[in-house]
């Protein structure tokens, strides 16, 4: 299990809307998720009718963005059910009555969920969601 410290960040909110707690998860997560040969990113998506989510992709060198990860939010958090051992790095929890791969972090002695891998539901859910925002978009 890596063990994290925090540390203070400047300000709530990044530019593009990132908290904090994302900001900290992210350069970790980066490197456990990292797929060589491709760029990491730290996105905003939609999961669910509008709960606005982080979303770790790998792009591609032809600029193709896939999504392989969601950090986990205290809604997430609250959603999430995870098994009695949470000595791993990585963990088989539930959500919505569904297994998904969920990674943990250790801050300051207390272990957390902090990112689950997209599987073929989340990513249905977010490529349904990124299609209804586009079509909802008025020309220029």
């Amino acid at each position: 299990m890596r063990k994290r410290k925090t540390h203070d960040m400047c300000g709530p909110n990044s530019a593009l809307g990132l908290s904090d707690a994302e900001r900290e998860a992210w350069p970790e997560l980066r490197e456990r998720l990292r797929q060589p040969g491709r760029l990491m990113a730290l996105m905003r998506g939609i999961l669910g009718a509008d709960a606005e989510v982080g979303v770790i992709a790998s792009i591609t060198p032809a600029g193709i963005a896939q999504p392989i990860a969601i950090l986990v939010t205290p809604e997430i958090a609250d959603e999430l059910a995870l098994p009695e051992d949470l000595t791993a790095d990585e963990v088989v929890g539930s959500i919505g009555g569904g297994d998904v791969a969920v990674l943990l972090d250790s801050v300051d002695g207390a272990t957390r969920p902090i990112a689950i891998r997209v599987n073929p539901w989340i990513f249905h859910n977010l490529t349904m969601f990124a299609r209804k925002v586009w079509s909802q978009r008025r020309p220029l």
